[in-house]
């Protein structure tokens, strides 16, 4: 039989950031947005994940979570 191990999400840290200064001169002006996520699992008990993502990659990771929640009301309406 399959173990599937629950996760729950405790925290969710947040913040934007711009680059100020780099070797490579194209990456100056470019923003960002950092996520700290922590996270209780059943396994490894709690653990924190840091993500460094651009703007245009948070936005299509939005879009995904909005994707998957439409599709879960869709089979377990609340």
């Amino acid at each position: 039989s399959k173990i599937i191990a629950k996760n729950k999400l405790v925290d969710l840290d947040w913040s934007f950031g711009v680059t100020a200064s780099t070797e490579e001169l194209d990456h100056v002006g470019k923003t960002f947005l950092q996520l700290k996520l922590t996270v209780d699992s059943e396994r490894e008990g709690r653990k924190t994940h840091f993500l460094e993502m651009s703007v245009d990659q948070f936005y299509q990771f939005l879009a995904s979570l909005e994707k998957c929640r439409s599709f879960l009301d869709f089979v377990a309406p609340r």
